[in-house]
């Protein structure tokens, strides 16, 4: 009876401890990120380096990797780009990243003239969130490679897959221009 009661108070004070541990961790990572956020040269990259050895396994280390990204698109750096949204692929700890950093994947694809590997990215996406916008995105693959009856069907779909009341003008555009005549 008392090896019970010792065993439960150890259990409840252990989990208390690693509670309070993932909360401090958490709450150290969320500051880091934010001072990644306005930092600037070396600075910056201490904070990078900082971030991927303590916080390696938070979402601030994949939203870390996401805003590098959208630097390297920004310059034109579509290669690093490539190899940052692999690395959020891997290390994102919630399937929403995950999806995200795979949708934005295919783009830089598309954009690198791989449409089959960002075809193939696209088909990893399960989020229903992004439904809409993996079949927009597979449409314009596909009017990239002239494959109109393919891209009117993806056009087609994403619009049916926009939630009730919201309007999207330019896919509109896109499947009505993709439609036979």
């Amino acid at each position: 009876m008392v090896t019970a009661v010792v065993l439960s108070i150890s259990a409840f004070v252990g989990w208390r401890w690693y509670d309070d541990y993932r909360t401090e961790a958490i709450a150290q990572a969320s500051d880091l990120y934010q001072d990644f956020l306005t930092a600037e040269g070396e600075a910056r990259t201490t904070i990078v380096q900082t971030i991927e050895r303590e916080a390696s396994a938070t979402s601030y280390h994949a939203l870390m990797l996401l805003q590098q990204v959208q630097q390297d698109i920004e310059a034109g750096n579509y290669q690093d780009a490539e190899s940052l949204l692999r690395q959020v692929i891997e290390v994102a700890p919630e399937q929403i990243l995950v999806d995200l950093a795979s949708l934005r994947l295919a783009r830089v694809l598309q954009q690198l003239d791989r449409s089959d590997d960002a075809l193939r990215t696209l088909a990893t996406v399960r989020g229903e969130g992004y439904r809409s916008q993996v079949a927009e995105l597979k449409g314009d693959i596909h009017i990239a490679r002239s494959e109109r009856s393919l891209a009117h069907e993806a056009f087609s779909a994403a619009l049916t897959d926009l939630g009730d009341g919201v309007q999207r003008p330019l896919l509109e555009m896109k499947v009505a221009d993709t439609a036979d005549a």
